[in-house]
């Protein structure tokens, strides 16, 4: 296991980090490490957050709003408050993203979460969740998986390399007739 990978959080790919809301029982499988606030706090973030968005009717705060809207509803039905979990963020290549997108609701990205609390980017890598990698993770024959540098230490944050940029051969007349 390989605890502790470096993590480069460029602005292109800062989208790409994102934290969820986790309601009981499944809150209780985060890992502390993975915590960003529990209880009370989540809710006082969440109502912090519902109050600037209703305030500043923006489209691109429309489109939150309406997409955590099903959150408050969540958080309403609760008799207790103290098993809710905000994670902290995970980026989309990991493979634990995958894990803690099917036991949370998506609350917001690492950019929209910077610009909304703005007291929470003093130090923007104790936001992030530490990245774990299995020893297996990686293919066989060396390489790297998609969102990873290399060992020589190639942190362009390029996510995969695009089609577009790739020597591939034009297919022929008899190919595209076909």
């Amino acid at each position: 296991m390989n605890l502790n990978r470096p993590v480069v959080v460029t602005p292109e790919i800062e989208h790409r980090f994102l934290c969820f809301i986790v309601f009981e029982p499944a809150s209780y499988r985060i890992n502390e490490l993975d915590t960003l606030l529990t209880g009370p706090e989540v809710v006082g973030m969440y109502r912090q957050l519902m109050d600037h968005l209703y305030r500043d009717n923006t489209l691109k705060n429309q489109i939150i709003l309406n997409r955590i809207g099903k959150i408050g509803q969540m958080i309403d039905l609760l008799k207790s408050h103290e098993g809710i979990v905000i994670s902290k963020f995970f980026d989309r290549v990991w493979r634990r993203y995958s894990y803690i997108s099917n036991i949370g609701e998506p609350f917001l990205d690492l950019s929209n979460f910077l610009a909304f609390f703005p007291d929470y980017g003093s130090d923007r890598l104790a936001l992030l969740a530490q990245r774990i990698d299995d020893d297996d993770d990686d293919f066989e024959g060396g390489g790297s998986r998609s969102g990873e540098g290399d060992e020589e230490g190639n942190d362009s944050g390029v996510e995969i390399e695009s089609l577009n940029d790739q020597d591939l051969p034009e297919p022929s007349n008899e190919e595209l007739a076909s």
